[in-house]
């Protein structure tokens, strides 16, 4: 027999942490079934380089939550949680899709699949805007410490899916990074609400794109994006593209990137 109505959130939860718990507690109260869809192993890979626990693991620690009701797995290559949504609809007659603080509107690909479904609601800010805590800087921060502890005073590379980044200063006011760009890849159309950035070609060709605007910068060459301005980088060439980028402004976090589209999954 369908139920009436549930709730559903999905993610990776790689790892899980108290934002997240914040986000089921605000999301249990929205129906009483409470169903969480459990990002797969390569979803993570394609979103953030690697997975940090499997697929199980997160599994085992979430069916255990008390506001959670069931766990599913769900068909995530297209990088988006409508098969999900779709195994929701063959159990209940109702369901709310809640999506987090960082999610609206402009980018989240199920609401062009099931906009017309009166079947189908979509809410957003579940567990507020702003964010408790953050996988990514649970690692990056574990990183960190576990190379302070052993003496490794190496610079820090994060692995991304187009490339990577070294953080070679991380001061309170500013950010100086380097982003090695693979060949034929880009990053996320984004803009951030609290910082501007500097990029320095230092090697290789990168089409940028500012605004509305496209084109090229070579080697020897600069650009300043300005606070809430859109922008991307991207790499079509056959040849690796080295950037520098200096970040300055009052929040320098990764949480401070809105991301517009993205080739991962991660818009």
């Amino acid at each position: 027999m369908k139920k009436d109505k549930l709730c559903l959130v999905t993610g990776g939860f790689d790892p899980i942490h108290s934002g997240h718990i914040e986000y089921l507690k605000e999301s249990k109260k929205l129906a009483k079934y409470l169903v969480v869809g459990l990002n797969s192993h390569n979803w993570l890979k394609r979103k953030k380089g690697c997975a940090f626990m499997p697929w199980d693991e997160r599994n085992e620690i979430l069916k255990n939550i008390e506001y959670v009701d069931e766990v599913i797995s769900f068909n995530d290559d297209d990088n988006s949680a409508s098969d999900a949504i779709s195994k929701c609809l063959d159990i209940s007659d109702k369901v709310i899709f809640a999506n987090g603080g960082d999610r609206a509107k402009e980018n989240i690909p199920e609401l062009d699949k099931f906009k017309s479904n009166d079947n189908v609601e979509f809410i957003f800010g579940i567990g507020g805007k702003n964010k408790k805590n953050s996988s990514s800087w649970i690692i990056e921060n574990f990183i960190n410490e576990y190379n302070n502890l052993n003496n490794n005073y190496d610079v820090l590379r994060i692995e991304a899916p187009w490339g990577g980044h070294d953080t070679i200063v991380d001061h309170e006011e500013y950010k100086l990074k380097q982003l090695f760009v693979k060949p034929n890849a880009k990053l996320s159309l984004q803009y951030h609400h609290h910082r501007s950035e500097h990029w320095v070609v230092a090697s290789g060709t990168a089409t940028v794109q500012l605004g509305e605007k496209i084109f090229d910068l070579d080697a020897g060459e600069y650009i300043h994006i300005p606070v809430g301005e859109k922008h991307r980088i991207s790499n079509n060439t056959t040849c690796d593209l080295i950037i520098v980028e200096v970040q300055y402004g009052e929040k320098l976090e990764e949480s401070d990137i809105v991301r517009l589209e993205d080739s991962f999954g991660r818009a």
